[in-house]
């Protein structure tokens, strides 16, 4: 199966280092894929190689969940494979056309095509790709920001005015009501 993986068959077509079998699994610390500490740590050993990838993987509810210690949600195999994973127009890929909405549906039972068609590891921080989420956040992130300010400003600006109102109706009350 790894013989097949994109692994193996960009060997001598890249110049960057691929994976072997101890970068995941150490000769003396050899985890069983379905315990806790291999699915923890999964995510980091993949990132050593495809940073971006993995910064975006972060930035999703996955991502988080599996940051705060949880490990029953998607990780990089789940949805790419383990030793595997192919290029997305591999017919035989986990994320083909053909196969995308059934690797979607072993977390998910109900998933159909439009859900399996999310955009997994788009993310806020890249214009280029992805502008519509970018303009959205940052637009939602400054009238956040603006109706904070706006309300701070009309609370300090009106704090003189409510305290020479205090001190008007202090001062005008009868002699018996005090």
């Amino acid at each position: 199966m790894f013989n097949a993986s994109v692994h193996v068959t960009q060997i001598g077509k890249t110049e960057k280092r691929l994976p072997v079998c101890n970068d995941c699994h150490s000769a003396h610390t050899i985890l069983r894929a379905d315990t806790e500490g291999f699915k923890l740590t999964i995510m980091i050993q993949c990132g050593k190689c495809h940073e971006e990838i993995t910064k975006t993987y972060f930035d999703t509810y996955h991502g988080k969940v599996s940051q705060l210690g949880y490990t029953k949600t998607a990780k990089c195999y789940d949805c790419h494979g383990a030793h595997d994973i192919r290029a997305i127009g591999d017919p035989k890929s986990h994320l083909s056309r053909e196969n995308v909405v059934a690797t979607c549906q072993k977390c998910h039972p109900g998933a159909t095509r439009r859900f399996a068609g999310y955009l997994t590891h788009a993310t806020h921080h890249d214009p280029q790709k992805y502008p519509f989420l970018f303009f959205t956040f940052w637009g939602m992130t400054g009238l956040l920001i603006g109706t904070f300010v706006i309300g701070g400003l009309h609370t300090i600006l009106w704090l003189p005015r409510a305290i020479q109102m205090r001190r008007k109706k202090v001062t005008s009350r009868p002699e018996g009501d005090a």
